[in-house]
């Protein structure tokens, strides 16, 4: 057994076959019964504060930007990222008007199809179960409609 795991408080109860048929969590003392999803989550959790804590180095101190200000190390550009610039702003808006116009050029139902698709981030398989059609046919109109757009796109970049 590593060291890691004689400190852990959950652990699988497995039979003489060697087939998992219990997953154990030990809480104040006492062991209480799982499910499987429930203890692979309480797992995973350990494995990631794990992993975070290792990630510390030897004397225990993390890297801070306050810190790194304070010993002059700490490179111009940190934090510029986090504020998008004027230009930026103003693109951003202007590609939202155009997208917003080149989507009410579209017919309702090609129109609904790209919300539900790219918006609501439906599958084209559940979007076809819902009309009561195949997938392909919900791929070939989602392709046409992706050219037409371009199409429609491409004249303002000329």
């Amino acid at each position: 057994m590593k060291k890691w795991q004689e400190n852990r408080n959950y652990r699988k109860i497995c039979d003489d076959k060697g087939e998992v048929v219990d997953h154990i969590i030990t809480v104040d003392g006492i062991d209480v019964s799982v499910p499987e999803d429930v203890f692979s989550a309480y797992a995973r959790m350990d494995r990631r504060e794990r992993y975070l804590s290792e990630d510390v180095p030897a004397g225990g101190q993390q890297l801070s930007l306050e810190q790194m200000a304070e010993d002059g190390v700490l490179p111009d550009y940190v934090g510029e990222e986090m504020s998008p610039s004027a230009e930026d702003c103003c693109l951003r808006q202007e590609m939202s008007s155009m997208l917003l116009a080149a989507l009410l050029s579209l017919e309702d139902r090609d129109r609904q199809l790209i919300i539900a698709l790219f918006y609501n981030r439906l599958s084209t398989r559940e979007y076809a179960r819902r009309l009561g059609i195949t997938q392909r046919a919900v791929i070939k109109r989602r392709d046409r409609i992706l050219k037409d757009l371009k199409k429609y796109f491409e004249k303002f970049a000329a």
